[in-house]
């Protein structure tokens, strides 16, 4: 039989003990939150049913898409993007850029990318449009795109780390008409 000054030290260890493992387990936002699939320009992202290679990034004051036009600070991304799994709700619901603590959803004002229907195995190449407040010209930020726009809890989630001072400024420019990509 113990002493009882052993039994309370090892009570008192098993107490700090749950305690580290109570301040290691995640809280219910970080139980549920998306799995994060960081990304490159260039190069494929590939998430459990998404996968996606952004091609380029520019910042414009005009934006042309088919018969549609707009002034304003827009950030434009152009990007391939396909199903991985199944194409039975593989569209691109959700596309957001986040930057200085505000959020930003892609525009449905011209036609492009935003929830467009994705395919396995073949890649469509688009372009999605950020309207942005006409001062906000610098920040970090990230653009997440998800298949789930609704909540994109415990499913992938494409990351793109953007400084917006460093994203290339043009006059002008036109979204890529949504289509099938060429190799």
């Amino acid at each position: 039989m113990l002493p009882s000054w052993a039994a309370w030290t090892i009570g008192l260890i098993f107490i700090v003990a749950a305690w580290f493992v109570s301040l290691a387990t995640p809280g219910d936002v970080q139980k549920k939150a998306p799995f994060e699939v960081p990304a490159t320009i260039g190069q494929a992202a590939t998430g459990r049913n998404i996968a996606v290679t952004f091609t380029d990034l520019r910042r414009a004051d005009t934006v042309n898409a088919t018969a549609w036009s707009a002034e304003g600070n827009w950030l434009v991304v152009d990007l391939d993007a396909e199903a991985v799994l199944t194409e039975t709700g593989a569209s691109l619901r959700s596309a957001q850029l986040r930057i200085d603590g505000k959020q930003f959803d892609a525009s449905e004002r011209p036609k492009s990318f935003y929830r467009g229907a994705l395919h396995v195995g073949v890649p469509q190449s688009g372009s999605l449009a950020f309207e942005l407040p006409a001062d906000l010209r610098a920040g970090e930020g990230r653009i997440e795109l998800a298949l789930n726009g609704v909540n994109p809890e415990l499913d992938s989630m494409i990351v793109l780390t953007i400084d917006l001072a460093d994203v290339p400024a043009v006059d002008e420019t036109d979204l890529l008409t949504t289509g099938w990509t060429n190799p």
